[in-house]
């Protein structure tokens, strides 16, 4: 469904004019946000969902459920992933598009390997190819991940608890590759598997899980390549 019929959808029997008032803007925004004319600001949309109790991502095509519990999908902000990886499984993901295929000026496409999960302690190993790609406004990237470039981007599914509890089971983890700094959290390939760590570089390289459970991981004499950065997550639930 379209975000404009989603949002003529959640106004129902109230009249443009009262919908549009309690939400800060005029009727005739209201129209063209119904129309399809214009796309909804990102502060509309955060109002319209903190009132109806709609995670946000409702709008943006992950799927045509209502998440009315605020905490069945919590974005987190890169700097966020900065203060403290669970093992993925195999995949390609160091072979996305230098650069994202857009829909238009405002959205990006990102492509989501589905069949790719974290795993707690050893990690499995599958092939695993994009099934999909999400679309995402630029503005909800900005606000939430603090997205800044739009390139090289991919999303995987991380389950497991060596991350917890900054990343919790079952979330979708969006990943982008580049350079990693000290203490964020990175995607590593390690042989043949790939892990989800936070990333240390002095006195000695090495993958640390914020579930103090787990043992860090020397790199030291491995064959391994750091992938890409851990800039957010979110979750999500059905009814």
């Amino acid at each position: 469904m379209q975000i404009c019929k989603k949002i003529r959808e959640i106004r129902g029997n109230e009249s443009q004019s009262s919908f549009a008032e309690r939400f800060g803007i005029t009727a005739r925004t209201l129209q063209n946000y119904e129309y399809g004319n214009t796309s909804p600001s990102i502060d509309f949309i955060q109002k319209i969902s903190q009132e109806y109790d709609i995670a946000p991502e409702y709008f943006f095509d992950y799927g045509e459920k209502l998440f009315r519990n605020s905490s069945a999908i919590v974005p987190q902000y890169s700097s966020s992933m900065q203060k403290k990886g669970s093992s993925i499984s195999k995949t390609n993901i160091t072979h996305t598009n230098s650069s994202p295929q857009t829909l238009n000026d405002d959205f990006v496409s990102i492509p989501f390997y589905e069949d790719v999960r974290a795993s707690a302690g050893s990690g499995a190993y599958n092939e695993a190819e994009a099934a999909e790609q999400l679309n995402f406004p630029k503005s909800f990237l900005r606000q939430y991940f603090g997205i800044i470039s739009f390139a090289n981007l991919s999303i995987i599914i991380g389950s497991g608890d060596s991350m917890f509890p900054t990343l919790p089971e079952n979330c979708y983890l969006v990943i982008q590759q580049g350079n990693v700094k000290e203490g964020e959290i990175c995607v590593a390939r390690i042989e043949d598997e790939l892990y989800v760590k936070r990333l240390q570089k002095l006195p000695k390289l090495k993958l640390f899980s914020d579930n103090k459970v787990y043992e860090p991981i020397e790199l030291e004499g491995k064959n391994f390549e750091i992938i890409g950065r851990v800039v957010g997550y979110f979750k999500k639930t059905s009814l």
